[in-house]
């Protein structure tokens, strides 16, 4: 399939002209995943503290927790704040490869040791590479 490239002429306010030239986007095949995550006490099943996904899939995440507190993934920027026996999804796109932390802040463990950062991680983000 040939492509054409689009040109755009702005007039600028000295009266020079800038060209824009947009990259048209393919669309490849990406992954929808979905993911369930029922939290207790602050903990994950073991076979759900890796969650391995390729970059650009579309991540569907289902969490829950009997107990409230707040999940956030690190690099993301991606919070969600629960309340006990609640159900929230989240759904981002894995743009950024690595390997990332999903920690899990209740409530009750404010100000305690171990309730910070430095604390084992509730489960591990790894997005590989497509």
């Amino acid at each position: 399939m040939r492509r054409s490239l689009v040109k755009a002429a702005l007039l600028g306010s000295m009266g020079a002209w800038l060209t824009i030239s947009p990259v048209l986007a393919q669309s490849p095949s990406f992954n929808e995943v979905a993911f369930a995550f029922a939290i207790a006490d602050g903990t994950l099943p073991p076979a759900q503290r890796l969650i391995q996904v390729r970059k650009g899939d579309t991540l569907r995440w289902r969490i829950s927790s009997n107990r409230a507190g707040e999940l956030h993934l690190h690099a993301y920027r991606l919070s969600v704040h629960l309340q006990a026996g609640q159900t929230q999804d989240l759904i981002f796109e894995a743009f950024a490869t690595g390997r990332f932390r999903l920690e899990w802040h209740g409530e009750h463990d404010k100000g305690k040791p171990g309730a910070n950062h430095h604390a084992p991680p509730l489960a591990l983000l790894e997005v590989l590479p497509r």
